[in-house]
Protein backbone atom coordinates (compact mmCIF):
# COMPACT_ATOMS: atom_id res chain seq x y z
CA UNK A 1 0.00 0.00 0.00
CA UNK A 2 3.13 2.33 0.52
CA UNK A 3 3.33 2.43 -3.22
CA UNK A 4 1.32 5.07 -3.32
CA UNK A 5 3.89 7.23 -1.26
CA UNK A 6 6.41 6.67 -3.55
CA UNK A 7 3.99 8.03 -6.60
CA UNK A 8 3.46 11.12 -4.88
CA UNK A 9 6.89 12.04 -3.45
CA UNK A 10 8.17 11.25 -6.92
CA UNK A 11 5.20 13.85 -8.12
CA UNK A 12 6.34 16.45 -5.66
CA UNK A 13 10.14 16.35 -6.49
CA UNK A 14 9.67 16.77 -9.84
CA UNK A 15 6.96 20.31 -9.29
CA UNK A 16 9.51 21.41 -6.71
CA UNK A 17 12.00 22.93 -9.27
CA UNK A 18 9.43 24.93 -11.19
CA UNK A 19 7.98 26.38 -8.20
CA UNK A 20 7.85 30.03 -7.51
CA UNK A 21 7.26 32.79 -5.47
CA UNK A 22 9.44 32.99 -1.62
CA UNK A 23 13.16 33.42 -2.73
CA UNK A 24 16.62 31.94 -1.16
CA UNK A 25 19.22 30.03 -1.56
CA UNK A 26 17.12 27.29 -2.91
CA UNK A 27 16.95 29.53 -5.85
CA UNK A 28 20.02 30.56 -6.35
CA UNK A 29 21.48 27.23 -7.28
CA UNK A 30 18.90 25.88 -9.55
CA UNK A 31 21.70 23.52 -10.70
CA UNK A 32 21.76 21.23 -7.52
CA UNK A 33 18.14 21.62 -6.77
CA UNK A 34 16.86 19.91 -9.99
CA UNK A 35 19.55 17.58 -10.25
CA UNK A 36 18.78 16.32 -6.97
CA UNK A 37 14.63 16.39 -7.95
CA UNK A 38 16.02 14.40 -11.00
CA UNK A 39 17.76 11.75 -8.98
CA UNK A 40 14.55 11.41 -6.90
CA UNK A 41 12.39 10.65 -9.58
CA UNK A 42 14.87 8.22 -11.24
CA UNK A 43 14.62 6.67 -7.82
CA UNK A 44 11.24 6.57 -7.62
CA UNK A 45 11.30 4.91 -10.42
CA UNK A 46 13.51 1.98 -10.06
CA UNK A 47 11.29 1.37 -6.79
CA UNK A 48 8.80 -0.29 -8.91
CA UNK A 49 11.43 -2.96 -10.75
CA UNK A 50 10.70 -6.21 -10.17
CA UNK A 51 14.53 -6.92 -9.54
CA UNK A 52 15.58 -7.64 -6.20
CA UNK A 53 19.20 -5.65 -7.29
CA UNK A 54 17.44 -2.60 -8.94
CA UNK A 55 15.17 -1.86 -5.55
CA UNK A 56 18.08 -2.46 -3.42
CA UNK A 57 19.87 0.14 -5.34
CA UNK A 58 16.54 2.35 -5.29
CA UNK A 59 16.59 2.04 -1.38
CA UNK A 60 20.56 2.85 -1.22
CA UNK A 61 19.67 5.78 -3.69
CA UNK A 62 16.58 7.10 -2.03
CA UNK A 63 18.28 7.06 1.55
CA UNK A 64 21.46 9.36 -0.27
CA UNK A 65 19.00 11.74 -1.78
CA UNK A 66 17.32 12.46 2.07
CA UNK A 67 20.63 13.35 3.48
CA UNK A 68 21.89 15.09 0.44
CA UNK A 69 18.01 17.13 0.45
CA UNK A 70 18.72 17.43 4.17
CA UNK A 71 22.28 18.74 4.34
CA UNK A 72 21.02 21.34 1.79
CA UNK A 73 18.17 22.41 3.34
CA UNK A 74 19.42 23.08 7.16
CA UNK A 75 22.21 25.10 6.24
CA UNK A 76 19.30 26.78 3.96
CA UNK A 77 17.48 27.90 6.77
CA UNK A 78 20.02 28.88 8.70
CA UNK A 79 21.27 31.07 6.60
CA UNK A 80 17.71 33.51 6.42
CA UNK A 81 17.16 32.88 3.17
CA UNK A 82 15.69 29.96 2.17
CA UNK A 83 12.85 29.75 -0.52
CA UNK A 84 9.95 27.01 -1.53
CA UNK A 85 11.85 24.59 -3.39
CA UNK A 86 14.06 22.98 -1.52
CA UNK A 87 12.24 21.83 1.27
CA UNK A 88 8.98 20.14 -1.53
CA UNK A 89 12.37 18.42 -2.78
CA UNK A 90 13.02 17.36 0.91
CA UNK A 91 9.71 16.18 1.74
CA UNK A 92 9.83 14.83 -1.43
CA UNK A 93 12.76 12.84 -0.97
CA UNK A 94 11.57 11.91 2.40
CA UNK A 95 8.51 10.18 1.65
CA UNK A 96 9.73 8.45 -1.64
CA UNK A 97 12.62 6.86 0.95
CA UNK A 98 9.44 5.68 2.98
CA UNK A 99 7.62 4.38 -0.11
CA UNK A 100 10.58 2.78 -1.83
CA UNK A 101 11.49 1.24 1.48
CA UNK A 102 8.29 -0.26 2.58
CA UNK A 103 6.77 -0.61 -0.32
CA UNK A 104 3.68 -3.61 -0.68
CA UNK A 105 1.38 -4.33 -3.18
CA UNK A 106 -0.49 -2.02 -5.18
CA UNK A 107 -4.12 -2.99 -3.00
CA UNK A 108 -5.92 -0.37 -2.06
CA UNK A 109 -6.00 0.14 1.82
CA UNK A 110 -7.42 3.33 3.84
CA UNK A 111 -4.11 3.45 5.81
CA UNK A 112 -2.18 3.88 2.23
CA UNK A 113 -4.65 6.74 1.17
CA UNK A 114 -4.37 8.69 4.30
CA UNK A 115 -0.78 7.91 4.26
CA UNK A 116 -0.33 9.32 0.85
CA UNK A 117 -2.70 11.81 1.29
CA UNK A 118 -0.52 13.29 4.68
CA UNK A 119 2.78 13.16 2.28
CA UNK A 120 0.68 15.50 -0.24
CA UNK A 121 -0.30 18.11 2.31
CA UNK A 122 3.17 17.82 3.81
CA UNK A 123 4.55 18.91 0.71
CA UNK A 124 2.64 21.33 -0.01
CA UNK A 125 2.88 23.30 3.98
CA UNK A 126 6.88 22.39 3.46
CA UNK A 127 7.42 25.70 2.11
CA UNK A 128 5.09 27.51 4.47
CA UNK A 129 6.96 25.95 7.35
CA UNK A 130 10.21 26.64 6.40
CA UNK A 131 9.49 30.09 5.64
CA UNK A 132 7.89 30.14 9.60
CA UNK A 133 10.91 29.37 10.65
CA UNK A 134 13.26 31.91 9.34
CA UNK A 135 10.52 35.03 8.91
CA UNK A 136 9.66 36.85 11.84
CA UNK A 137 7.28 39.51 10.44
CA UNK A 138 4.75 41.34 12.62
CA UNK A 139 2.99 44.71 10.38
CA UNK A 140 -0.25 46.79 10.99
CA UNK A 141 -2.91 48.30 9.58
CA UNK A 142 -2.63 50.54 6.95
CA UNK A 143 -3.14 54.02 7.39
CA UNK A 144 -5.60 56.10 5.51
CA UNK A 145 -3.62 59.28 6.02
CA UNK A 146 -0.77 61.10 4.35
CA UNK A 147 2.65 61.39 6.46
CA UNK A 148 3.97 64.12 7.84
CA UNK A 149 5.84 66.56 6.14
CA UNK A 150 9.56 66.33 5.88
CA UNK A 151 11.13 68.00 9.06
CA UNK A 152 12.45 71.38 8.10
CA UNK A 153 11.96 73.78 11.09
CA UNK A 154 13.31 71.42 14.57
CA UNK A 155 11.40 72.28 17.58
CA UNK A 156 13.68 70.86 20.37
CA UNK A 157 12.01 68.06 21.01
CA UNK A 158 14.18 64.84 21.20
CA UNK A 159 12.83 61.26 20.85
CA UNK A 160 14.99 58.15 21.15
CA UNK A 161 14.75 54.43 20.64
CA UNK A 162 17.18 51.88 21.58
CA UNK A 163 17.91 48.85 18.36
CA UNK A 164 18.28 45.30 19.81
CA UNK A 165 21.38 44.81 18.19
CA UNK A 166 23.77 47.72 15.82
CA UNK A 167 22.13 49.68 13.17
CA UNK A 168 23.62 48.37 9.88
CA UNK A 169 21.24 50.90 7.78
CA UNK A 170 18.45 53.87 7.67
CA UNK A 171 16.44 55.23 5.17
CA UNK A 172 13.68 57.69 5.13
CA UNK A 173 10.52 56.18 3.88
CA UNK A 174 6.75 55.65 4.91
CA UNK A 175 5.66 57.81 8.33
CA UNK A 176 9.11 58.27 9.21
CA UNK A 177 12.19 55.51 9.37
CA UNK A 178 12.83 52.16 8.63
CA UNK A 179 16.09 51.37 10.48
CA UNK A 180 18.20 48.06 9.55
CA UNK A 181 19.71 46.37 12.09
CA UNK A 182 22.44 43.45 12.78
CA UNK A 183 20.83 40.11 12.83
CA UNK A 184 18.74 40.53 10.01
CA UNK A 185 16.04 42.87 11.29
CA UNK A 186 14.39 45.83 9.95
CA UNK A 187 11.84 48.01 11.94
CA UNK A 188 9.64 51.11 11.01
CA UNK A 189 9.75 54.07 13.12
CA UNK A 190 7.33 56.77 13.50
CA UNK A 191 8.75 60.11 12.74
CA UNK A 192 6.75 62.41 14.69
CA UNK A 193 6.76 60.42 17.87
CA UNK A 194 9.91 57.49 17.81
CA UNK A 195 7.42 54.69 17.66
CA UNK A 196 7.76 51.26 16.45
CA UNK A 197 5.26 50.65 13.59
CA UNK A 198 5.83 47.47 12.50
CA UNK A 199 9.06 45.06 12.01
CA UNK A 200 10.19 42.36 9.62
CA UNK A 201 12.70 39.75 10.25
CA UNK A 202 15.21 37.14 8.55
CA UNK A 203 16.58 34.69 11.36
CA UNK A 204 20.20 34.00 10.47
CA UNK A 205 20.88 36.84 7.63
CA UNK A 206 22.43 40.25 7.51
CA UNK A 207 20.82 43.16 6.26
CA UNK A 208 23.10 43.85 3.25
CA UNK A 209 21.38 47.13 1.38
CA UNK A 210 17.90 49.54 2.68
CA UNK A 211 16.79 51.76 0.42
CA UNK A 212 13.66 53.39 -0.56
CA UNK A 213 11.03 54.02 -3.72
CA UNK A 214 11.26 57.49 -4.67
CA UNK A 215 8.00 58.37 -3.42
CA UNK A 216 8.68 56.69 0.08
CA UNK A 217 5.82 54.19 -0.49
CA UNK A 218 8.18 51.10 -0.66
CA UNK A 219 10.88 49.63 0.84
CA UNK A 220 13.61 47.22 -0.49
CA UNK A 221 15.81 45.09 1.49
CA UNK A 222 18.66 43.26 0.67
CA UNK A 223 19.32 40.39 3.11
CA UNK A 224 23.06 38.21 2.88
CA UNK A 225 23.56 34.70 3.85
CA UNK A 226 26.22 34.00 5.81
CA UNK A 227 27.16 30.90 4.55
CA UNK A 228 26.44 31.36 1.31
CA UNK A 229 28.08 34.43 -0.92
CA UNK A 230 26.73 33.97 -3.99
CA UNK A 231 23.47 35.26 -3.89
CA UNK A 232 21.51 37.90 -2.08
CA UNK A 233 17.49 38.14 -1.72
CA UNK A 234 15.74 41.34 -2.01
CA UNK A 235 12.74 41.96 0.12
CA UNK A 236 10.22 44.70 -1.18
CA UNK A 237 7.90 46.22 1.77
CA UNK A 238 5.05 48.07 2.00
CA UNK A 239 6.55 51.15 3.73
CA UNK A 240 3.43 51.62 5.46
CA UNK A 241 2.29 48.56 6.53
CA UNK A 242 5.43 46.18 6.47
CA UNK A 243 4.03 43.77 4.21
CA UNK A 244 5.58 41.80 2.10
CA UNK A 245 4.76 42.52 -1.75
CA UNK A 246 7.49 40.26 -3.30
CA UNK A 247 10.83 38.53 -3.27
CA UNK A 248 13.46 37.79 -5.42
CA UNK A 249 17.11 36.46 -5.48
CA UNK A 250 19.92 38.43 -7.45
CA UNK A 251 23.57 37.42 -7.75
CA UNK A 252 25.46 38.68 -5.21
CA UNK A 253 27.92 40.48 -7.94
CA UNK A 254 24.59 42.51 -8.58
CA UNK A 255 23.91 43.36 -5.33
CA UNK A 256 27.82 44.50 -4.65
CA UNK A 257 28.36 46.39 -7.65
CA UNK A 258 24.98 47.72 -8.96
CA UNK A 259 23.19 49.44 -6.13
CA UNK A 260 19.82 48.58 -5.30
CA UNK A 261 17.85 51.53 -6.30
CA UNK A 262 14.31 51.39 -6.86
CA UNK A 263 12.42 54.49 -8.76
CA UNK A 264 8.53 55.53 -7.95
CA UNK A 265 7.08 52.49 -9.60
CA UNK A 266 9.66 50.33 -11.08
CA UNK A 267 13.22 48.52 -9.49
CA UNK A 268 15.24 48.15 -12.24
CA UNK A 269 18.25 46.16 -12.15
CA UNK A 270 21.33 46.06 -14.11
CA UNK A 271 23.32 42.60 -15.04
CA UNK A 272 26.28 43.41 -17.52
CA UNK A 273 24.66 45.21 -20.47
CA UNK A 274 20.99 44.54 -19.70
CA UNK A 275 18.87 46.33 -17.66
CA UNK A 276 15.44 45.04 -16.43
CA UNK A 277 12.40 47.04 -14.92
CA UNK A 278 10.52 44.88 -12.51
CA UNK A 279 6.99 45.97 -11.31
CA UNK A 280 7.29 47.99 -7.69
CA UNK A 281 4.30 46.03 -6.55
CA UNK A 282 3.69 42.48 -8.01
CA UNK A 283 7.76 42.30 -8.67
CA UNK A 284 6.59 41.05 -12.98
CA UNK A 285 8.97 41.88 -15.31
CA UNK A 286 7.58 44.90 -17.47
CA UNK A 287 10.53 45.29 -19.82
CA UNK A 288 14.26 44.53 -20.49
CA UNK A 289 16.79 47.18 -22.13
CA UNK A 290 19.92 46.60 -23.69
CA UNK A 291 22.40 48.91 -25.49
CA UNK A 292 22.20 49.50 -29.45
CA UNK A 293 23.67 46.95 -32.11
CA UNK A 294 27.40 48.33 -32.87
CA UNK A 295 27.77 50.41 -28.86
CA UNK A 296 27.87 49.47 -26.14
CA UNK A 297 26.87 50.62 -22.61
CA UNK A 298 29.97 51.21 -19.78
CA UNK A 299 29.29 51.03 -16.18
CA UNK A 300 27.33 53.39 -14.06
CA UNK A 301 26.36 54.33 -11.03
CA UNK A 302 22.78 53.17 -10.63
CA UNK A 303 20.86 56.51 -10.21
CA UNK A 304 17.06 56.86 -10.57
CA UNK A 305 14.71 60.05 -11.62
CA UNK A 306 11.04 60.21 -10.02
CA UNK A 307 10.21 58.19 -13.21
CA UNK A 308 13.02 57.38 -15.27
CA UNK A 309 16.26 55.24 -15.15
CA UNK A 310 19.56 55.98 -16.01
CA UNK A 311 22.37 54.58 -18.05
CA UNK A 312 25.12 55.64 -20.91
CA UNK A 313 26.03 54.53 -24.39
CA UNK A 314 28.87 54.78 -26.18
CA UNK A 315 28.97 54.36 -29.99
CA UNK A 316 31.80 55.14 -32.45
CA UNK A 317 30.56 58.95 -32.89
CA UNK A 318 29.25 59.73 -29.56
CA UNK A 319 28.67 58.93 -25.97
CA UNK A 320 25.05 59.41 -24.62
CA UNK A 321 23.39 59.54 -21.47
CA UNK A 322 20.27 57.87 -21.63
CA UNK A 323 17.22 58.38 -19.29
CA UNK A 324 14.34 55.93 -19.77
CA UNK A 325 10.65 55.72 -19.21
CA UNK A 326 10.44 53.68 -15.79
CA UNK A 327 7.53 52.26 -16.72
CA UNK A 328 8.22 50.88 -20.19
CA UNK A 329 11.88 51.55 -20.98
CA UNK A 330 11.81 53.15 -23.80
CA UNK A 331 13.85 56.94 -23.83
CA UNK A 332 12.61 59.55 -22.36
CA UNK A 333 15.65 61.80 -23.62
CA UNK A 334 19.08 61.51 -24.02
CA UNK A 335 22.00 64.02 -23.77
CA UNK A 336 25.04 63.55 -26.10
CA UNK A 337 28.76 64.37 -26.35
CA UNK A 338 30.28 64.37 -30.16
CA UNK A 339 33.51 62.07 -30.17
CA UNK A 340 36.41 62.68 -32.27
CA UNK A 341 38.08 59.86 -33.99
CA UNK A 342 39.16 56.85 -31.83
CA UNK A 343 42.55 56.83 -29.96
CA UNK A 344 42.40 54.13 -27.87
CA UNK A 345 41.92 55.77 -25.35
CA UNK A 346 38.45 54.48 -22.99
CA UNK A 347 35.28 56.93 -21.45
CA UNK A 348 34.06 56.82 -18.05
CA UNK A 349 30.66 58.04 -17.03
CA UNK A 350 30.17 59.44 -13.45
CA UNK A 351 26.76 59.38 -12.26
CA UNK A 352 24.70 60.98 -9.09
CA UNK A 353 21.50 62.04 -8.08
CA UNK A 354 19.18 63.56 -5.23
CA UNK A 355 16.89 61.29 -2.96
CA UNK A 356 13.88 62.75 -4.39
CA UNK A 357 14.89 61.94 -7.83
CA UNK A 358 14.23 65.46 -9.05
CA UNK A 359 17.82 65.88 -10.79
CA UNK A 360 20.95 63.93 -11.91
CA UNK A 361 24.59 64.77 -11.79
CA UNK A 362 26.63 63.68 -14.78
CA UNK A 363 30.05 63.55 -15.64
CA UNK A 364 31.04 62.13 -19.19
CA UNK A 365 35.17 61.82 -19.41
CA UNK A 366 36.58 61.36 -23.43
CA UNK A 367 39.54 61.90 -24.73
CA UNK A 368 37.59 62.37 -27.63
CA UNK A 369 35.35 64.82 -26.45
CA UNK A 370 34.21 67.42 -29.57
CA UNK A 371 35.12 70.87 -28.11
CA UNK A 372 31.56 72.56 -27.11
CA UNK A 373 30.47 69.70 -25.65
CA UNK A 374 28.78 69.93 -22.07
CA UNK A 375 30.82 67.04 -20.24
CA UNK A 376 29.74 68.05 -16.51
CA UNK A 377 26.58 69.38 -15.57
CA UNK A 378 23.22 69.29 -13.42
CA UNK A 379 20.22 67.76 -15.04
CA UNK A 380 16.51 67.92 -14.54
CA UNK A 381 15.94 63.87 -14.73
CA UNK A 382 12.41 64.11 -15.98
CA UNK A 383 12.75 66.37 -18.89
CA UNK A 384 16.91 66.41 -19.34
CA UNK A 385 17.40 70.18 -19.20
CA UNK A 386 20.37 71.52 -18.38
CA UNK A 387 19.64 73.02 -14.62
CA UNK A 388 23.85 74.22 -13.73
CA UNK A 389 27.17 73.98 -14.93
CA UNK A 390 29.35 74.07 -11.34
CA UNK A 391 33.00 75.18 -11.69
CA UNK A 392 34.69 72.57 -12.37
CA UNK A 393 37.62 73.13 -8.87
CA UNK A 394 34.39 72.26 -6.93
CA UNK A 395 33.08 69.01 -5.69
CA UNK A 396 29.00 68.30 -6.27
CA UNK A 397 27.43 66.59 -3.64
CA UNK A 398 23.64 65.60 -5.11
CA UNK A 399 22.81 62.62 -2.74
CA UNK A 400 22.45 64.73 0.73
CA UNK A 401 18.71 66.03 -0.23
CA UNK A 402 16.72 68.20 -2.30
CA UNK A 403 19.40 70.83 -2.36
CA UNK A 404 23.03 70.38 -3.77
CA UNK A 405 26.31 71.30 -2.04
CA UNK A 406 29.23 72.92 -4.01
CA UNK A 407 32.81 72.59 -2.26
CA UNK A 408 35.84 73.27 -2.30
CA UNK A 409 37.83 70.49 -0.45
CA UNK A 410 41.56 70.07 1.32
CA UNK A 411 41.07 66.01 2.17
CA UNK A 412 38.22 65.52 4.19
CA UNK A 413 37.80 68.87 5.47
CA UNK A 414 35.62 71.08 3.50
CA UNK A 415 36.97 74.56 3.06
CA UNK A 416 34.10 76.42 1.54
CA UNK A 417 30.56 75.24 1.06
CA UNK A 418 27.70 76.57 -1.20
CA UNK A 419 24.48 75.47 -1.67
CA UNK A 420 22.44 75.30 -5.17
CA UNK A 421 18.78 75.37 -5.70
CA UNK A 422 18.30 72.89 -9.05
CA UNK A 423 15.33 74.64 -9.73
CA UNK A 424 16.38 78.36 -9.82
CA UNK A 425 20.08 77.55 -10.45
CA UNK A 426 21.30 80.52 -7.64
CA UNK A 427 23.79 79.53 -5.05
CA UNK A 428 24.67 80.62 -1.39
CA UNK A 429 27.54 80.63 0.53
CA UNK A 430 27.21 78.43 3.87
CA UNK A 431 29.32 78.46 7.34
CA UNK A 432 31.89 75.66 6.39
CA UNK A 433 33.47 76.54 9.81
CA UNK A 434 30.83 75.74 11.51
CA UNK A 435 31.49 72.20 11.64
CA UNK A 436 35.21 71.41 10.65
CA UNK A 437 34.77 67.54 11.55
CA UNK A 438 31.52 66.48 10.24
CA UNK A 439 30.36 62.92 10.16
CA UNK A 440 27.52 63.47 8.44
CA UNK A 441 24.98 65.83 6.77
CA UNK A 442 22.31 66.23 4.63
CA UNK A 443 20.21 68.67 3.13
CA UNK A 444 16.44 70.10 3.70
CA UNK A 445 14.47 72.31 1.10
CA UNK A 446 15.53 74.70 3.99
CA UNK A 447 18.08 73.62 6.09
CA UNK A 448 21.73 72.42 5.79
CA UNK A 449 21.86 69.71 8.65
CA UNK A 450 25.48 68.09 10.38
CA UNK A 451 26.26 65.71 13.16
CA UNK A 452 29.73 67.08 14.51
CA UNK A 453 31.68 66.25 17.60
CA UNK A 454 31.21 62.92 18.02
CA UNK A 455 32.90 61.84 21.61
CA UNK A 456 30.85 58.71 22.13
CA UNK A 457 28.61 59.90 24.93
CA UNK A 458 26.89 62.91 22.50
CA UNK A 459 27.06 64.47 19.84
CA UNK A 460 26.51 68.12 17.93
CA UNK A 461 24.33 68.54 15.54
CA UNK A 462 24.90 71.56 13.68
CA UNK A 463 21.61 73.53 11.53
CA UNK A 464 22.31 76.10 9.28
CA UNK A 465 19.09 78.04 7.96
CA UNK A 466 19.81 78.38 3.72
CA UNK A 467 18.61 81.57 3.72
CA UNK A 468 21.91 83.24 5.41
CA UNK A 469 21.12 83.11 9.14
CA UNK A 470 23.75 81.50 11.13
CA UNK A 471 24.08 78.05 12.64
CA UNK A 472 22.73 77.10 15.52
CA UNK A 473 23.90 73.88 17.36
CA UNK A 474 21.58 71.11 19.84
CA UNK A 475 23.16 68.44 21.98
CA UNK A 476 22.11 64.93 21.42
CA UNK A 477 22.97 61.99 23.80
CA UNK A 478 24.16 59.04 22.07
CA UNK A 479 25.90 56.54 24.77
CA UNK A 480 27.07 53.18 23.35
CA UNK A 481 29.97 51.19 23.82
CA UNK A 482 31.11 49.91 20.91
CA UNK A 483 33.20 50.63 17.60
CA UNK A 484 30.85 53.36 16.11
CA UNK A 485 32.82 53.97 12.31
CA UNK A 486 29.64 55.20 10.47
CA UNK A 487 26.85 57.83 11.58
CA UNK A 488 23.47 57.90 9.05
CA UNK A 489 21.73 61.23 9.26
CA UNK A 490 18.26 61.21 7.22
CA UNK A 491 15.56 64.45 7.16
CA UNK A 492 12.91 62.27 7.39
CA UNK A 493 8.97 62.59 7.74
CA UNK A 494 8.61 63.89 11.02
CA UNK A 495 11.79 64.18 12.08
CA UNK A 496 15.68 64.65 11.52
CA UNK A 497 16.93 61.36 12.81
CA UNK A 498 20.34 60.19 13.46
CA UNK A 499 21.68 56.56 14.16
CA UNK A 500 25.24 55.31 14.65
CA UNK A 501 27.02 51.99 12.86
CA UNK A 502 28.84 50.10 15.08
CA UNK A 503 29.79 46.44 16.14
CA UNK A 504 30.35 45.33 19.51
CA UNK A 505 29.34 46.89 23.24
CA UNK A 506 26.10 48.30 23.52
CA UNK A 507 24.56 49.83 20.30
CA UNK A 508 23.93 53.89 20.36
CA UNK A 509 20.45 54.87 20.12
CA UNK A 510 18.53 56.09 16.99
CA UNK A 511 17.36 59.54 18.13
CA UNK A 512 14.93 62.08 16.21
CA UNK A 513 14.72 65.60 15.92
CA UNK A 514 11.19 66.43 15.65
CA UNK A 515 10.62 69.27 13.45
CA UNK A 516 7.63 71.06 11.19
CA UNK A 517 6.65 71.82 7.76
CA UNK A 518 8.94 74.63 5.77
CA UNK A 519 6.74 77.38 8.05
Amino acid sequence: MLRYLTIVGAATTAAAPFLSGGAGRSEAVDGPVIGLAVGVVVVAALGFARSRAARITAVLGAVVALGLSLWLLVPDLGAGLTGPRLPVVAVGALVVATGVGAAGSWRVRPAGVVAAVVALGAAVLAPVAAEAVVVDSEPRDARDFAPPAVAERLTGRQWSWQPPGDVDALVAAGHGVVVGVDGGIVVALDGAAGDEQWRYARRGAYVATLTASKDGAAVVVGFRSRLDTRSQLLVVLDADTGVVRFEKVIPAVVAEVEAITPGTAVLALRDRDLITGYDLVTGEEKWRWASPEGCTAPYTRAVRGKTTVFTAVQCPDALRLLALDEETGAERWHHRVGLGPDDGEGSDVHLDGTPDGAAVWARLVSTRSLPGSVTRGLFDAETGALLHRPDPRRTVRTDLGPRVLLEVQDGPVAEEVEVLDPATGTTRPLDAGACRDRSADVTTATTYVRTCADNGREMTVVVQDLDGSPATSVPVRMDGSGESPESFLVAAPGAVVLARGGYGGTPSPVVGLVGGGRG
